[in-house]
């Protein structure tokens, strides 16, 4: 098996950086209340390319909208928010549509389909200005999801998917890249890939977000249609109050084999393992943790180098849903009490194993892990 030591990729964090700022001047001018929906903005023509390396499509904002407030017996609000309709950018005719070659030798068991996730089709980024679904609140679970406007499911049998989507508080700074473009963006509280992966803390842990939170998402969409596609992104948003008895603050820490940049490493055709390691600047219990991969990806596993301690390991699921037509579909969690601990100055380190058809430069390799910093 190959292994490969990343470190930080400079380069393009401009790109980035811009976007970050950009998404705070949209927060200075105001964003749309509940019930009400921002303007959208039509996708401008192919000018850059996406992390795949395919044509993107960049928009200024999508619109906003609360859907609604459900609230259980013990005051657990749960906040659906509706961002869209967003319109794809189409795949132009003289799109990538080629053939990979073939896998050159025996490799063994390879995860996902011959054609790797994101590799064909057109981008569309998209920020999405979001008034938090609180103040002075704990946020204890989020759920992404993606639909077309009549409701059906948005997936890869229906020729689009959600590349990615990436939630900040602008208001806090990243505990894991305070200087780099997420210290423009604000603190990276959670994402998640086509896989949908949601979740709740466990009970009595939630992210907390203050008197005034600067809440928005970053949205990468990709369609595979040469058709125009509009699609819609809800959230479901748990939340309860910060003097909820019981209720104790879990700080998101972003760990990433491309950390401070694109999020992007490159993986051989076959077995690799890719390892990224971070002093930590924090200390605390950890208490919940989720990867995220591409095809191809088989597990990442999150441990504390300094004590030997193996804190939590996330596995790609497979063939689990015959929507996602063999690509990735899930990605298992973490969560306890108390799944390990982490001393200021110690080392946490990151594995990253994929099995892949073919040599992807897209790669990634990211854990959330969440922290209780008073354990």
């Amino acid at each position: 098996m190959r292994q490969r030591k990343f470190g930080r990729r400079k380069g393009a964090l401009a790109v980035l950086a811009a976007v970050a700022v950009g998404a705070s001047l949209i927060v200075a001018s105001g964003s749309a209340g509940a019930g009400q929906a921002a303007p959208a903005a039509a996708p401008k023509a192919f000018t850059a390319l996406g992390s795949n390396g395919q044509p993107l499509a960049k928009e200024v904002n999508s619109p906003t909208k609360v859907l609604g407030v459900k609230t259980a017996a013990d005051g657990t609000k749960t906040t659906t928010v509706k961002i869209g309709p967003i319109s794809l950018a189409p795949m132009p005719e003289d799109g990538d549509d080629h053939e990979h070659p073939g896998t050159a030798g025996d490799v063994g068991t390879m995860h996902g389909p011959d054609d790797p996730m994101g590799h064909h089709g057109a981008m569309t980024r998209s920020l999405a200005i979001m008034l938090p679904p609180c103040n002075n609140c704990y946020i204890r679970g989020i759920k992404p999801d993606m639909k077309f406007p009549d409701g059906s499911n948005a997936n890869y049998d229906s020729d689009v998917m959600l590349h990615h989507t990436v939630f900040f508080d602008r208001s806090r700074s990243d505990v894991t890249c305070p200087g780099g473009w997420p210290g423009m963006a604000g603190r990276r509280i959670f994402a998640s890939g086509n896989e949908r992966t949601g979740g709740t803390l466990p009970e009595g842990y939630g992210v907390k977000l203050g008197f005034l939170p600067l809440t928005y998402m970053m949205i990468e969409l990709m369609s595979m249609s040469h058709q125009q596609k509009d699609v819609i992104i809800t959230v479901d948003l748990e939340t309860v109050p910060d003097n909820t008895p019981g209720m104790k603050e879990a700080t998101p820490v972003w760990l990433d084999a491309d950390n401070c940049g694109l999020s992007e490493h490159a993986v051989p055709e076959g077995p690799s393992t890719t390892t990224w390691d971070w002093k930590s600047t924090i200390k605390g219990t950890f208490v919940g943790a989720g990867g995220h991969q591409h095809d191809g990806g088989e597990s990442i596993t999150l441990s504390n180098a300094t004590t030997n301690q193996q804190i939590c390991t996330s596995t790609a699921g497979y063939d689990n849903d015959p929507s996602y037509l063999g690509h990735i579909d899930t990605m298992s969690k973490c969560l306890g009490e108390n799944l390990g601990r982490v001393e200021k100055g110690e080392t946490l380190h990151l594995d990253s194993i994929y099995h892949t058809h073919m040599a992807d430069d897209h790669a990634m390799s990211i854990m959330v892990a969440f922290v209780d910093e008073k354990a």
